[in-house]
């Protein structure tokens, strides 16, 4: 009794400070129950009986395997209740790496088309119906989200339903159009299912199921990992306002009963994302009516990891002016790509970005249409520019002139001091930047990291190697998209991102929790540069002194941020919104420090050590019109003289049968639509791919550091703050061998 009373007190207390701190208290429900209960769907069939249902069961360890995938947040963003379009997403993506058995690629299906184009499911980020919204996937089918990724908006803040809604990709020009292909996912049968055994029949049998339940601000703000929450303190009357994963169970030592739930509320809540639930046969989550769906395997039946294609290179390639299609129909600031002038003369139809289909001038009309009901076959596309796209050079990076009070040097390699007596602390050492743009020297600090590569001990190395599947197992992450909702040169960031997170999944064995660095975050903090490009040397240098967050902390939205008041504030890097409330940054985070950082200077044998013995590294490749358009094989491409202005990493190499040539097995940042699931097949030694690699480790901790949202401090001096620039077309002069300390510098003022 003192303990009901306590709970009750408690969440009173929660009630009167939401009430006076966040209007998301009486914010829409993010879920609420079905009333179409007449169309015909099947209950799902009893196939365990209770006997055989054990006291645990979690798909995030099935015998040392992890069967979940990356953990998703709706939390920012903007503010946006889509927890029913992100627990469907999340639980058929859970599902479709269960049929695949966890193989490569990871799928995570994408919940803004439920937002913006699954009219009869709900009201886009003023709540849905995840019974409705599993009836819109299996009429209409769901893309990834490399494909659309999630914006913090729907139908009901201004998105409009088009072709691009469901797969879009965006070029440096401003044009985004729909790829020529995209894998499309189908629901088989649903259904739902009411009590506790028939629960866990069906995850048990056949995966994760998204339940209803009622999640107040009380639960939000004080859920602690390990801890099984029990919602008893509510009224009765409180209903269904939120959908949830139900991916296992479990008992404690006292034998308390708990549901193991998804939130999407990002990996800084709870336990990393997740939560335990008591279970009860009269709770909520038992009795509202649990939603299952089986998935169509059509959409991964010919997948393979190399495909049986002969690359053809094209004999010719277009090359000279473009020529545009003001619109005259809208004031909107648009323009439409309708052909290409060769330097012959002669005219081709273009498409209007990356991998989008022809466009004619007679396809205006359907260009500005609006899709009132969509299905697949109607889906045409819209074309959009990045904000201030035009406003500067492309390549350029830009960091913050930040004021300081002590006389010391920046330890943040994107802002240095020209103050010359300036000084560096314990593990750091005194070197200056020439690229700024007044030509004076511009002093800072690089870490004095160890550099140690991997030894060559004369073992041999494989004639193959691949981290997608290392005896039947992958241990890379999900594979991403910089190029939309809009173009980002940022290549530069998710080649480190990607191959950070992919050296912590191999170091803690692929197990969950899934690893996901936010290239966002870098972004934001100009952590190596920007949108307009930017170096991996920066993100190393950012890591090793800031860290690296988890991917929800700052979902990938394809811009510069320039509304912060200050050089890398709280709000970029963690941000959280509540549902019809405000922004704020999370009260702490999750990081991960780089510990040691390297280029490889000796030649393709080293490259393979040391993706062989610790993991993918990254790579500068010169990324051309033929790259761009390649769909498979083992790419090569003639290039005279070939200029590094990408980024990209290696994660393995293979040899080709009949020609016995060797090849580098590339991850790229263009989507699961572009190359093979978005990777290369690419020779050694084309277009310069293996002449700038370099790799960062980092620590040893897989799981991360929990940290508060506080200021950095990047180091102080009295005077004259810049920006340290980087030119992503520029890659040798930048730093040969991560910041030397230069000759002429006075080694006198230098502290170690």
């Amino acid at each position: 009794m003192i303990a009901t009373l306590l709970r009750l007190w408690v969440h009173a207390a929660a009630l009167i400070t939401v009430t006076l701190a966040s209007p998301g208290l009486f914010a829409p429900p993010c879920a609420s129950l079905s009333s179409n209960l007449t169309e015909d769907y099947r209950e799902a069939p009893r196939i365990l009986p209770a006997s055989a249902i054990p006291a645990h069961f979690d798909w995030r360890d099935i015998d040392g395997e992890n069967m979940v995938t990356t953990d998703r947040s709706h939390s920012n963003p903007g503010s946006c209740a889509a927890c029913w379009a992100f627990a469907l997403a999340h639980t058929l993506s859970d599902r479709i790496r269960i049929q695949r058995k966890a193989a490569f690629p990871e799928v995570n299906l994408a919940a803004q088309p439920l937002l913006t184009c699954a009219y009869q499911a709900g009201n886009g980020c003023r709540g849905g119906r995840v019974l409705d919204a599993v009836r819109y996937i299996k009429d209409h089918g769901i893309t990834d989200e490399t494909c659309s990724p999630y914006l913090g908006r729907g139908r009901d803040s201004g998105e409009v339903c088009r072709g691009t809604t469901l797969c879009v990709n965006c070029d440096a020009d401003g044009s985004c159009g729909i790829p020529k292909t995209y894998s499309t996912y189908y629901i088989d049968q649903y259904g739902l299912l009411k009590g506790e055994a028939n629960i866990q029949s069906e995850v048990m049998s056949r995966g994760p199921v998204v339940c209803h339940m009622h999640a107040d601000e009380t639960f939000r703000a004080n859920y602690q990992p390990g801890q099984i929450w029990d919602f008893d303190y509510l009224p009765e009357h409180a209903g269904v306002n939120h959908a949830v994963e139900i991916a296992g169970w479990g008992e404690e030592a006292d034998g308390t009963p708990y549901w193991v739930a998804r939130f999407s509320y990002g990996s800084e809540w709870g336990d990393h994302g997740w939560a335990k639930l008591r279970r009860s046969s009269t709770g909520l989550i038992e009795n509202s009516g649990c939603v299952w769906a089986t998935v169509n395997p059509d959409a991964w039946k010919d997948w393979t990891l190399y495909p049986d294609i002969k690359y053809v290179p094209p004999t010719s390639k277009p090359s000279g002016r473009r020529q545009y299609l003001e619109s005259v129909n809208t004031g909107e600031n648009e323009r439409y790509l309708v052909e290409e002038i060769l330097e012959d003369g002669s005219v081709v139809a273009r498409r209007a970005g990356r991998h989008g289909k022809p466009l004619a001038v007679v396809e205006k009309a359907q260009e500005q249409q609006v899709v009132a009901n969509p299905k697949p076959q109607d889906m045409i596309r819209d074309q959009t520019f990045g904000d201030d796209y035009y406003a500067r050079s492309s390549n350029r990076a830009g960091g913050y002139k930040i004021p300081t009070v002590e006389n010391r040097c920046s330890t943040y390699s994107m802002v240095c001091s020209i103050d010359p007596t300036c000084q560096c602390g314990s593990g750091y050492y005194k070197t200056y930047d020439i690229r700024s743009t007044d030509n004076k020297k511009c002093y800072l600090c690089a870490p004095r990291v160890p550099g140690k590569q991997v030894p060559n001990d004369g073992e041999k190395l494989p004639d193959s190697w691949d981290w997608r599947n290392v005896n039947g197992k992958n241990y890379l992450t999900f594979t991403r998209n910089q190029h939309n909702p809009e173009y980002c040169g940022g290549c530069w960031a998710f080649a480190v991102t990607s191959s950070f997170a992919d050296r912590l999944a191999i170091s803690s064995a692929a197990r969950w929790p899934n690893k996901a660095i936010s290239p966002q975050q870098v972004i934001n903090c100009r952590g190596g540069g920007d949108c307009y490009g930017g170096e991996k040397i920066g993100v190393y240098d950012f890591f090793f002194g800031f860290g690296a967050v988890h991917d929800t902390c700052h979902n990938y939205a394809a811009k510069n941020y320039k509304d912060f008041s200050e050089w890398c504030p709280a709000e970029a890097r963690c941000l959280e919104c509540a549902e019809g409330g405000n922004c704020r940054p999370t009260k702490h985070y999750r990081t991960w420090f780089a510990r040691d950082y390297a280029r490889l200077l000796n030649g393709t044998d080293q490259i393979k050590r040391e993706i062989w013995k610790r993991g993918p590294v990254s790579c500068g490749v010169d990324a051309t019109k033929q790259m761009d358009d390649y769909t498979g094989g083992i790419f090569y491409q003639n290039k005279p003289q070939p200029k590094i202005n990408h980024e990209v990493g290696l994660v393995g190499w293979g040899r080709e049968e009949g020609t016995n040539d060797e090849y580098w097995i590339m991850r790229n940042s263009w989507g699961t639509f572009w190359g093979e699931n978005g990777y290369m097949r690419i020779k050694f030694g084309n277009l310069d791919i293996d002449s700038d690699c370099s790799w960062v480790e980092p620590n040893s901790n897989a799981a991360g550091k929990v940290v508060p949202n506080a200021p950095f401090t990047i180091g102080d001096a009295s005077t004259g703050w810049t920006a340290a620039t980087y030119f992503e077309d520029d890659y040798l002069k930048n730093a040969p061998d991560y910041h030397p300390v230069p000759e002429s510098l006075d080694e006198s003022v230098i502290s170690v």
